[in-house]
């Protein structure tokens, strides 16, 4: 008898269990039959529940990735704005005061600072337009409402993972819990019919190229 490999999916090891379980039935050995039934059955429920974390992960990703690109537009619509209010816009403040290490500077900020950088965009764009200019009062309320969802998003992002990280680790027992169940059926199985025998309850498990049994 060959187990599926650890790195098989708990699908693969759902069917395996599945077949062994039945032919169990077949030959009445009720009890053993029970057992594998069980530890099969929590498998597919824990690994199911691993699974269904990886959506979370995939809406709170998509969530922070667009509010980095609705701040990135926003820093590079209010800077062609002022570059586009006279012909020396960009050698001359405001320009130069809230541009003073270029749009890259916030656009291409690290995930991890931009929160920082666009408060400071905010602060630049308070700090030297006057309260009623347009490209301030647009820009500043793209960015609170940005950073809001932004921070929003990374909170969702952490959590997620950490679920995720907790559903892997009861699938890993889970897995050891089956594989242990699995190990000692064909040990009594072994023992009443034969090594030949006891295979046969068995599906075949292919190489490990495609770790599915046949």
């Amino acid at each position: 008898m060959r187990l599926p490999p650890p790195s098989a999916r708990f699908s693969h090891c759902i069917r395996f269990g599945n077949y062994a379980a039945r032919r169990c039935r077949r030959a009445r050995m009720l009890s053993l039959a029970a057992d594998i039934e069980k530890s099969t059955a929590l498998l597919l429920v824990t690994g199911r529940a691993h699974e269904d974390t990886d959506k979370p992960i995939q809406d709170a990703l998509a969530d922070r990735d667009a509010f980095d690109d609705d701040l990135d537009e926003a820093a590079q619509a209010s800077r062609l704005s002022l570059a586009g209010r006279s012909t020396d816009a960009v050698k001359t403040a405001p320009y130069t005061v809230i541009y003073p290490d270029g749009v890259g500077y916030y656009t291409a900020a690290p995930l991890d600072e931009e929160i920082a950088r666009y408060g400071e965009l905010k602060s630049r764009l308070e700090e030297h337009l006057p309260p009623s200019d347009e490209v301030r009062l647009k820009t500043v309320a793209t960015i609170d409402a940005g950073l809001d969802g932004f921070r929003g998003s990374v909170d969702a992002l952490t959590r997620a993972r950490t679920a995720e990280s907790l559903a892997a680790t009861r699938l890993t027992t889970a897995t050891e819990a089956w594989e242990k169940q699995l190990e000692k059926t064909y040990g009594v199985l072994v023992a009443e019919l034969g090594r030949a025998k006891a295979d046969r309850f068995f599906p075949r498990v292919r190489g490990k190229k495609t770790e599915t049994p046949e």
